[in-house]
Formats: structure tokens, C-alpha cells, sequence
């Protein structure tokens, strides 16, 4: 089976790698470009992080000498990060945002201190505004940006027009949202009848409904553990 992967650079070859491991083939498909944008993290009365992406954890990490503060973190893979570089006290929700959210209020106190929240310049939910209804005081720090590509590469147009990709992996609404435009774009949309999706969430499953899927799969948990799961007893079927 092949296997089409969209994330990031650095992250689809970490990814290539594993379901390569299982013995799937796979074409490396980046839609989304990370550009980071590091400066001083303004400390001062500040009790905690919280980060919600991989990027956000590797921009913090890089743009602060600080290992004291205790971090929230949305997923296993961001902990997982945060943990190697250093930082000691790291909870995690699961790959939630609104398990994140009540995590947090929690753990925390709105008197304890400001929130750091890391991100990016795109961000789904309203985290801020959720926890500022809570009472929490919270700053959103941008680190990083992701922009998306004008087209899909020959290589993607190609394989999809001759039926040469089996599962397509998509671990974003962003990702998910671009993907369905550029396929649209090339006209591709009845090239996807050929094959199936798996999708991190019912949230990034939203923007390819629309196409006519052999099969389409969400994974049982919102982190990449559970969607290789489900790429793995897709083969089984």
C-alpha cells in the first residue's frame, strides 16, 4: 500500500519512517511550510506554558532558557518533545483542545500568574477566549507561521490521476482544508474514488467529506499513535 503524507517537512519524515517500518511505501506530499519567528518570551508574572502543537513546543523550547515553569501541553507528541528538551512538569489532555481547557482551569488558578500561550498565526478553537471567560489572564505568543503550497507537486498529481495512492494521512483542519482545494484545483476530486483517508479528527475530517472517498477513517484518539492504528487494520481489512 501507499501511503500519501501531508504534514510538514521535518514531521512527514519522522512519519515516512514509521508506517515505511510497517512496510508500506509512501510519497512525502508537505502542505503546510513552518517558518518560525523566534524572540524573548516576556516572563514576568507568568505561572505556566501552554502549547498545542509540536511546532509550538519546539519554537518554545528554543525561545526561552526557562525549564521551571510547568507546561500544558494538547497531545502526547508535543509532551513527548517538551519532556526531551528539558522541561520537567508537563501535563497533557490527550490531544484535545477543550480537554485542554479544563485541564487547565484544573490545575491552575487565575490569581497564580499570566498564561503563555505559544501558537501560531493559524489556530482552530478559541482557546484564549475560553480561558480568559475561566478568569485566567493569557497572552498568545506567535513563534511561528505555517503557509501552504500554490499546487500539489507533479509527483502527488501524478500518482493520484493513476490511481497510485491507497490512503491519504491528514493531521489538520488547515492540512485538510488545502488538500481539498488544490485537489479540486488540479481535478483530481474523482481521482480520490481510488482511495482512502484517515483523518486525525471529526474536525479535520470536515473539509474532504465532500469528495467521494473509497473509504474514509477517523482515528479513535486525536494523536498520531492512534491514527497509525488505524492506517494498520485498514491494511488488515
Amino acid at each position: 500500500m501507499r501511503v500519501l503524507i501531508t504534514r510538514h517537512a521535518s514531521a512527514a519524515a519522522k512519519l515516512a519512517a514509521l508506517v515505511e517500518a510497517e512496510g508500506f511505501d509512501s510519497l512525502l506530499e508537505p502542505l503546510l511550510d513552518i517558518k518560525f519567528n523566534l524572540q524573548p518570551i516576556p516572563l514576568d508574572g507568568v505561572q505556566a506554558f501552554i502549547v498545542t502543537s509540536a511546532n509550538g513546543a519546539a519554537a518554545l523550547a528554543q525561545s526561552t532558557d526557562v525549564r521551571t515553569l510547568k507546561v500544558f501541553a494538547v497531545g502526547e507528541t508535543t509532551a513527548s518533545f517538551l519532556e526531551a528538551e528539558g522541561f520537567p512538569e508537563v501535563s497533557t489532555a490527550g490531544g484535545d483542545v477543550d480537554a485542554l481547557i479544563e485541564l487547565v482551569a484544573e490545575f491552575l488558578s487565575p490569581d497564580a500568574g499570566t498564561l503563555v500561550h505559544i501558537s501560531g498565526e493559524h489556530i482552530a478553537g478559541d482557546l484564549v477566549g475560553a480561558l480568559t471567560a475561566k478568569g485566567f489572564s493569557i497572552q498568545r505568543t506567535i513563534l511561528y507561521r505555517a503557509e501552504t503550497p500554490p499546487a500539489l507537486s507533479d509527483a502527488a498529481i501524478t500518482a493520484l490521476a493513476d490511481h497510485k495512492i491507497d490512503v491519504v494521512l491528514l493531521f489538520s483542519h488547515r492540512t485538510a482544508t488545502t488538500f481539498a482545494n488544490l485537489v479540486t484545483q488540479a481535478g483530481l476530486d474523482n481521482a480520490l474514488a481510488f482511495a482512502a483517508v484517515i483523518c486525525l479528527s471529526e474536525s479535520v475530517a470536515q473539509p474532504i467529506r465532500k469528495f467521494n472517498w473509497q473509504k474514509l477513517e477517523i482515528a479513535e484518539t486525536p494523536d498520531q499513535r492512534a491514527l497509525l492504528e488505524t492506517l494498520l487494520a485498514l491494511r488488515d481489512e
